[in-house]
């Protein structure tokens, strides 16, 4: 069973935006499936690498649009990418280290900040971006 479940509520109605955040549910749900089955160290780490850089490149994408669509709350918005990038970085360093496991708790921690940050800050900038023609 699926950690997330994709549905049309998580959609912000920007394309792009949608695609990554579906695949980043994806890597989520992927990451869940290796702790559940007992994969191996090195594939956990393999998929938490991914959904790092993945979400690096996610963010980068909305923080271009912020810069050029003038985003009234940009740096709000940018500093919670910043707040959850510091927080995945420390994580990698320390499982990487051998100093963690991968647990439910960080995927229920991982699942509970994209859903809210879907819902409650991304829905803001897609309704801004929309009235902009960015579809």
């Amino acid at each position: 069973m699926a950690l997330i479940e994709w549905t049309d509520d998580l959609s912000v109605g920007i394309e792009i935006a949608d695609i990554h955040h579906k695949k980043l549910v994806s890597m989520i749900n992927a990451l869940h499936n290796a702790i559940i089955k007992g994969y191996s160290k090195k594939v956990m780490e393999n998929i938490l690498s991914a959904l790092s850089v993945y979400t690096q490149k996610h963010f980068e994408y909305e923080e271009k649009l912020f810069e050029t669509y003038n985003y009234p709350e940009y740096k709000e918005h940018k500093r919670q990418h910043d707040n959850l990038k510091k927080q995945v970085l420390e994580f990698n360093e320390e499982f990487n280290a051998g100093n963690t496991m991968l647990s439910i708790k960080l995927l229920d921690f991982l699942k509970s900040w994209l859903i809210q940050h879907i819902v409650k800050s991304d829905k803001k900038y897609a309704a801004f971006l929309n009235e902009k023609g960015v579809k």
